[in-house]
């Protein structure tokens, strides 16, 4: 591509497609937006998502390229998994997942997802590097950044803000075996944001010296020694590839999380989010409304698209961007880094009220060859994410701040320092990312034997290591009395003020059927 100079502009329906003619007079690459549909809480309601998009397909002539839905999506395989999710027993169903999984039905667009606070957190933190569940539908992982289609760069976060669990380890597997294990588990982990904001200082930082990254694609077998020796490129198919490829290494498109980042309300109409969702109201004048450090990100990423949930109902603001970005020196001229001045900030509601719950957007993107990929290669671990990934994985289980993006080796080089090539990996599984990148897995990323999967009397579920000075009384799934079972994992931080939180309820008591109690499950 990079030695195509002339390109030819075609203008359809207001968008300009440009293709690129192939020097061998195969394939070509288009030049186009992306449309791409977003929805808020999915609640295992697969079947009607896909109808709305097909309908949509119908109604407006637009194909859609992929979905992403913004958690609670109910990943369950079967009866055994609904112990893994905390929500009330009216509301343990399998959904509609569970056809998607084992092949009775199969997702007719490539759907992308992050996970809520109902899930089967079990199965997720199995997966917490991002794979695909069934076939064509991808969790992002707890966090992550993936290229889909070679141009479009989705990142995302998974869970809820909790203060009182945001710098406490995962609790031990399986969660399922306690009650609080199990809500604490969808609770946001400061290690999460941290690997995000790192890789975006280490982004702005390669693109301030307008450096390029050399990109070596791999297939997932390959072994660790294969990714290890620079002097062999492996191709996807198994071949070796000599030829240096360099891409220059693409802003975030899109960001997807469930809950909100705290503070977004004002930069929309707040007034008319309160007269539909009046008891907001509290929360925001308490700035306890979503999550404080996702505020931060959405700062520093500036993505052209926010999409989150949670809420259960539909809000929209445009959040402006200060101009901080540094100058791009190429080819001997200097302009500005290129980054967004805006962010659209979309929430959107559940499928069950039969509106609000999906909408469309377009995506400017550069299209890969038009004989398009398998469905399983079209989304791919963003390069400088991998090298994340690998600095950050012994410190995942600790959680401490022995690892921070202040801290990353990727901040550390200077400009004459050369940045050691890293490998494009397709994002099939966890497992197998781990075997690619030559790391063993995390204590939360180890496989539980199906058979454990059962109702568990006592639980003894903990941290993996101990939590300093918990002299509060640990709170069951109800009354918020002491449970003998549990680790101290739900008890009120000291700093609790009485605000309630995005859940309705204050701090110390994760409930589950807060959401039914103000009717609006």
């Amino acid at each position: 591509m990079s030695s195509l100079v002339h390109h030819f502009f075609n203008v359809k329906e207001g968008v300009t497609e440009r293709t690129a003619p192939s020097s061998s007079g195969g394939a070509t690459e288009t030049f186009a937006n992306l449309h791409v549909a977003v929805v808020g809480c999915c609640h295992g309601e697969l079947d009607k998502i896909y109808l709305a998009c097909s309908d949509h397909e119908v109604s407006s002539g637009k194909k859609i390229d992929f979905v992403i839905c913004a958690g609670d999506f109910q990943a369950l395989r079967r009866e055994e998994d609904l112990k893994c999710m905390a929500v009330p027993e009216k509301y343990r169903s399998l959904g509609d997942f569970v056809k998607y999984y084992q092949g009775e039905k199969r997702a007719p667009y490539l759907t992308l997802f992050v996970g809520g606070n109902h899930e089967c957190s079990d199965w997720l933190a199995e997966e917490s590097y991002g794979g695909f569940l069934a076939p064509n539908i991808y969790y992002l992982g707890h966090s992550g950044v993936v290229v889909v289609d070679g141009c479009i760069t989705v990142a995302g976060i998974s869970g809820i803000f909790k203060a009182h669990d945001y710098v406490r380890p995962y609790p031990n597997r399986p969660f399922y075996v306690c009650e609080a294990s199990k809500r604490s588990a969808y609770h946001v982990r400061r290690i999460e944001v941290e690997k995000l904001k790192a890789f975006v200082r280490a982004l702005r930082h390669m693109q301030q010296w307008g450096r390029k990254w050399g990109v070596q694609s791999v297939s997932p077998s390959a072994t660790a020694a294969n990714i290890a020796n620079p002097a062999q490129k492996v191709s996807q198919d198994g071949g070796n590839d000599t030829t240096n490829s360099h891409i220059t290494l693409p802003p975030v498109d899109i960001f997807v999380s469930h809950d909100w980042p705290t503070g977004v309300t004002k930069y929309g109409d707040e007034e008319q989010l309160l007269r539909y969702k009046p008891y907001f109201r509290e929360d925001i004048r308490h700035g306890v409304l979503g999550n404080p450090h996702t505020v931060k990100l959405l700062q520093d990423i500036k993505p052209r698209y926010w999409i989150a949930a949670h809420l259960h109902c539909r809000f929209e603001a445009t959040v402006p961007h200060e101009n901080t970005s540094g100058k791009c020196t190429t080819a001997g001229t200097t302009s500005p880094v290129a980054t967004q001045q805006k962010t659209k900030f979309l929430a959107l509601d559940k499928p069950a009220k039969g509106k609000g719950f999906i909408d469309f957007i377009d995506v400017p993107g550069e299209r890969g060859a038009v004989g398009r990929k398998s469905d399983v290669d079209r989304v791919v671990h963003h390069p400088l994410w991998l090298r994340v990934l690998r600095e950050s994985h012994n410190y995942l289980s600790a959680n401490d701040d022995s690892w921070s993006s202040e801290t990353c080796n990727l901040l550390q080089s200077s400009e004459e320092e050369p940045i050691s090539t890293e490998v494009s990996i397709p994002a099939h599984s966890t497992k197998q990312l781990l075997q690619s990148l030559g790391l063993p897995p995390s204590p939360i990323q180890q496989a539980q034997p199906q058979s454990t999967i059962a109702v568990v009397a006592g639980g003894g579920s903990g941290h993996h290591r101990p939590v300093t000075g918990s002299g509060h009384a640990k709170l069951d799934d109800k009354a918020g009395a002491p449970d003998a079972n549990c680790s101290s994992v739900a008890t009120r931080p000291a700093d609790w003020n009485g605000a309630r939180t995005e859940d309705g309820v204050d701090a110390g008591n994760d409930l589950p059927w807060v959401e039914d109690a103000v009717g609006d499950v």
